[in-house]
């Protein structure tokens, strides 16, 4: 997993953060060094709002996932009440790991080591008061910050995390009508990805590789027609006609450009090509409607979450990306497909439709990132200019990054423009 306790040096982090130059990819420290690495966990992930999957994944009281993210293990559960909490998978007595594996079922949760038991609010159910001298209800599991934003559950380490709800009204706006809370998991490959954590990010921030690099996913959207000034015309009639039947039917307008709605999340509703009512190879149907949804063709919504999430919800299923840095050159990464809860596979969706705009476009990516990563740590290696047009997002993430680990160095780096 990385050297998770390392140490930094605050002075070299914000060192190296001045020395950075506006509209340009970050030094090679940034993505190789193990300090950095460090800087990274104690700065963002363990002190940022990340994202550790859906509230469906865990839908009946006393069911439970976990995570495993900068040193730490979460189990989030749902309680009799319906109520998911997080803790940290730690037990009160000497540290035992209470919940093993990814997910599980009980009506307590129990650690093996010594069959020490909790109820699923966390608090400690086996008495210590007389064998060890300290009343039970003093020695629950350490909860963990957790907001439910339509759906996608979002987790902080921190003792007090920086603010959510802008983001947590945005994304609700936006994502309730598509029902991620009356959904399942259709399917979820795991990859292991020779690439820094921030690299992966970078590469999703644009689509300047989109026309060489993604045949499936531009067939169905229009990220690089939409740089095309020939085409601005017919892409603004395009958009204007999608905002009207969004309208109609209720939901958020957008338009074909994919802003950041705030500092650290997009929430964000773009159409899709025209004769595409989903992001599926033939732009047809692969699962019936989701959420409150009623007509076909909402185009796509596009959430994005710093540091390790974004999701694309089409009408009938969504595919949701989660990011965990593992090392300086190493990440893993969850996709999850979802799909309305009643839908049945081999007769209301199958996987070899649901799948590939997504399994081949995140592949290509991965193969991507790792050309990237073995790049940057050449000796010849020199961050180059970003596209003024094209990669504005890369940048705005850099900005938010470099803001968040080394902040004493961001408003000398701003006043340089």
């Amino acid at each position: 997993m990385g050297p998770m306790n390392a140490s930094y040096d605050p002075s070299r982090i914000a060192a190296l953060a001045a020395a950075y130059r506006r509209n340009r990819m970050l030094q090679s420290d940034f993505y190789v060094a193990s300090d950095v690495y460090a800087a990274d966990l104690a700065r963002i992930f363990r002190r940022h709002w990340l994202y550790l999957g859906h509230g469906c994944m865990i839908p009946k009281a006393g069911d439970w996932m976990t995570y495993q993210v900068a040193g730490e293990s979460i189990v989030a559960v749902r309680d009799a009440s319906g109520e998911i909490r997080a803790f940290h998978n730690v037990c009160r007595h000497r540290g035992g790991t209470v919940c093993r594996g990814e997910h599980g079922h009980g009506t307590r949760l129990m650690c093996h080591y010594h069959q020490w038991v909790y109820g699923l609010d966390g608090r400690l159910v086996t008495d210590t008061a007389a064998d060890f001298g300290v009343d039970r209800g003093k020695l629950g599991l350490k909860p963990v910050h957790l907001i439910d934003a339509a759906g996608l559950l979002f987790v902080s380490l921190a003792d007090d995390p920086p603010s959510f709800e802008g983001a947590r009204r945005d994304i609700v706006k936006r994502l309730a009508v598509h029902g991620m809370d009356r959904a399942k998991v259709a399917k979820t490959v795991v990859y292991d990805v020779k690439s820094n954590w921030k690299i992966v990010f970078e590469n999703n921030r644009e689509c300047y590789h989109c026309p060489g690099n993604h045949p499936e996913y531009n067939a169905a959207t229009y990220d690089v027609l939409r740089t095309d000034s020939r085409r601005k015309a017919e892409v603004e009639q395009i958009t204007k006609d999608a905002n009207e039947r969004f309208r109609r039917i209720g939901l958020d307008e957008g338009d074909a450009w994919s802003y950041m709605t705030g500092k650290f999340w997009r929430a964000h509703r773009t159409p899709l090509m025209k004769g595409f009512t989903t992001q599926s190879l033939d732009g047809k149907p692969v699962g019936p409607l989701m959420g409150d949804l009623k007509e076909r063709d909402a185009g796509t919504l596009r959430i994005t979450v710093f540091p390790n999430f974004w999701q694309h919800a089409s009408d009938d299923h969504a595919v949701a990306t989660r990011i965990t840095p593992l090392a300086p050159d190493h990440s893993r990464i969850h996709v999850h497909w979802l799909v309305h809860q009643d839908a049945v596979e081999g007769k209301d969706y199958q996987l070899d439709r649901l799948l590939p705009v997504w399994k081949q476009t995140s592949e290509q990516d991965w193969e991507i990132c790792e050309s990237v990563q073995t790049g940057v740590t050449s000796s010849r290696f020199e961050p180059g200019p970003f596209s003024q047009s094209l990669e504005g997002n890369v940048a705005q993430f850099i900005e938010w990054y470099l803001g968040e680990v080394a902040p004493e160095a961001l408003s000398p780096l701003r006043a340089a423009g």
